[in-house]
């Protein structure tokens, strides 16, 4: 069948008997969505956590009726008659969906309401690691009508679709490593554009609705409006304040052709970066979501040797991420903590989206500093891709000047607006002293 949401799979669409499971005609037909939530905005003076919904699972009873398609004109062209109402049946299972749709909507209510929305076209697949909340919802109950001739020139004033759906929802803490908290909702939502076969429009109001109720709950304000846990930086409580590291590197710079020789592919539990040697004691950098929870990770330098690194210092709020490996006698990166120009030239290097593209180099310019969410950035048109986070971005002395974190790819294209961790703020979330 033409349209069927990209979240129903081996959906089977059919007329059902009155043996049928799930929701009845009449049940269906009387599907509206009432008044909208209204989601009281956050206050000038909070300082929310972002937020990122990360997975959407859809599970109805299998063989139930979810559905119901049906035209409500009554006088037809008998040359031409229409096709009778049916009822459709989920026979998909449980269906883990594409999540861009629904977290376009996620974002448009967190922002109306003041919260602090991740954005969802990161150039990196895994920059999820980057928001301090990730949020997943189980929509276990779902029921839409879906009128095929509603909204045309005979019935302008009637709702083409509606759709009610409960949804449960967990909040993962970054930070913390757990679920923080377990909200349900449930509601309807009205679409008003025309049904040409999709119930893609009408699924995603039915989910706006859900979305404002999980905005309104003081659980879920409670948890978003709460300090995180310091771990790094400026925000971590005295009480966890950790030791320094005082970094031995290079009195000089290199080169930033002899460069590549210090910088690596970080190999984690769930996927993959690069990092650098920041001293010739062996720690090197990276991105926290580049590690994600892994306490240990595989380090493959540019000459094929590999080791075993110790993840010992994270700070997911910078998305930053120390390891302790073995050198075997490889440099480290000279560091540059000064202010940048805009308009010099940039180096990028690492290894963008297939391991044999290791040790790629790039070349461009700053393009701005920029301030994201209360964090510090650098802005460059240096050409990155997935696989280049936790890279160096080098000035034209080989001197590290920041890390490549994050880029705007929409629909899965660079455009050249990439984002680096300035490496003074690295270095000072992790508490790390280089050598004067």
């Amino acid at each position: 069948m033409r349209g069927s949401i990209a979240i129903i799979v081996a959906l089977a669409v059919s007329v059902l008997g009155s043996g049928a499971r799930g929701a009845d005609y009449k049940t269906l037909h009387a599907i509206n969505g009432g008044p909208p939530t209204q989601v009281t905005p956050l206050a000038a003076a909070s300082k929310p956590r972002p937020v990122q919904l990360v997975r959407v699972i859809v599970h109805p009873q299998d063989g139930g009726a979810w559905a119901l398609e049906y035209g409500a004109l009554a006088v037809y062209d008998p040359d031409h008659p229409p096709p009778p109402p049916r009822l459709v049946p989920w026979n998909g299972g449980a269906a883990e969906q594409k999540v861009a749709p629904f977290a376009r909507v996620f974002d448009e209510e967190l922002t109306k309401a003041g919260f602090a929305a991740q954005a969802a076209d990161s150039l990196f697949d895994d920059n999820s690691e980057s928001a301090d909340l990730k949020v997943a919802v189980l929509v276990d109950d779902l029921k839409g009508r879906f009128c095929r001739d509603c909204g045309g020139a005979w019935l302008r004033k009637s709702v083409p679709a509606s759709v009610m759906m409960t949804g449960h929802w967990e909040v993962y803490s970054t930070l913390e490593r757990k679920v923080i908290a377990k909200i349900t909702t449930s509601g309807a939502g009205d679409s008003q554009e025309k049904y040409a076969g999709s119930y893609l429009p009408g699924v995603l109001e039915g989910f706006r609705e859900n979305v404002r109720q999980l905005l309104a709950s003081e659980e879920f304000r409670r948890v978003v409006t709460n300090p995180s846990p310091g771990v790094g930086g400026s925000d971590r409580p005295a009480a966890l304040a950790i030791e320094p590291i005082a970094l031995a590197g290079p009195k000089a710079p290199g080169t930033v052709a002899n460069a590549g020789k210090s910088v690596a592919i970080i190999y984690a539990a769930d996927g993959q970066g690069s990092g650098f040697l920041i001293s010739n004691a062996g720690y090197l950098l990276t991105n926290q979501h580049v590690v994600g929870g892994s306490k240990y990770v595989k380090v493959k330098w540019s000459d094929g040797a590999e080791t075993v690194g110790e993840v010992v210092r994270t700070d997911a709020r910078r998305d930053v991420a120390l390891i302790k490996a073995d050198p075997s006698g490889r440099p480290a990166l000279a560091l540059r903590r000064g202010a940048v120009q805009q308009g010099e030239a940039v180096f990028a290097i690492g290894t963008p989206l297939h391991d044999s593209l290791q040790n790629t180099m790039t070349k461009g310019i700053v393009s701005a500093e920029r301030v994201e969410k209360g964090q510090r950035f650098i802005q460059s048109d240096v050409g990155v891709n997935h696989g280049n986070s936790g890279g160096p971005l080098l000035d034209q002395k080989g001197s590290v000047i920041a890390i490549t974190d994050w880029g705007v790819a929409p629909d899965g294209t660079p455009i050249g607006l990439n984002f680096f961790i300035p490496i003074d703020d690295a270095l000072k979330s992790l508490a790390l002293t280089p050598a004067s």
